[in-house]
């Protein structure tokens, strides 16, 4: 069960990210099932995480499932009838909680977001929106300045090069009319 506030920790400038999601309960004795948002899955029970209403969660791994989804205690939670209460829970921690990233060609997909997208030359053409991933890789979102357009594209390194805090450069083939259209 949740056991304390995190609202002394809320910081306006501190991006709240979700990082996973009781799935179901499990068992008699309390325990649930978690999806984990997070690499490698089991990082997430070092993450001090919360609800939206900024209740924390204490989570003691007890298995790894071969599907990815972790097997968890909760803290004060004694019974199934207690686990239940936190089906379809999201878990979230604020962004500074998240580890530094030191390998290049890395990052957190919530720092791209509402970045500007530029062309090779530098001209910008647009903004990141939104990313998502349906299990075939990952896709970005992009509003295009010229026309006002979102489309999505497959997030590759061919097409988006080069990433910087600042930046995010896109490279269409020459044939693609993605920018001309109305």
């Amino acid at each position: 069960m949740p056991n304390q506030s995190v609202a002394s920790k809320n910081n306006t400038d501190d991006k709240l990210i979700i990082v996973g999601v009781i799935s179901s309960a499990h068992g008699i004795k309390g325990q649930v099932i978690v999806k984990s948002f997070t690499h490698p899955v089991k990082n997430i029970i070092k993450l001090p995480v919360f609800d939206l209403n900024q209740e924390a969660f204490k989570l003691k791994l007890i298995k790894i499932q071969p599907n990815g989804n972790l097997i968890c205690t909760l803290e004060n939670c004694h019974n199934r009838t207690e686990a239940e209460q936190f089906t379809k829970k999201s878990l979230y921690c604020f962004r500074s909680s998240l580890p530094e990233i030191s390998v290049e060609d890395e990052f957190y997909i919530e720092d791209l977001k509402d970045l500007k997208v530029i062309d090779c030359k530098g001209n910008r053409i647009g903004n990141i929106i939104n990313f998502v991933n349906y299990g075939g890789g990952d896709v970005v979102e992009i509003q295009f300045s010229k026309n006002g357009r979102s489309e999505m594209l497959p997030f590759t390194k061919k097409l988006f090069p080069e990433i910087t805090k600042h930046h995010i450069v896109l490279i269409l083939p020459d044939d693609y009319s993605l920018l001309d259209s109305n």
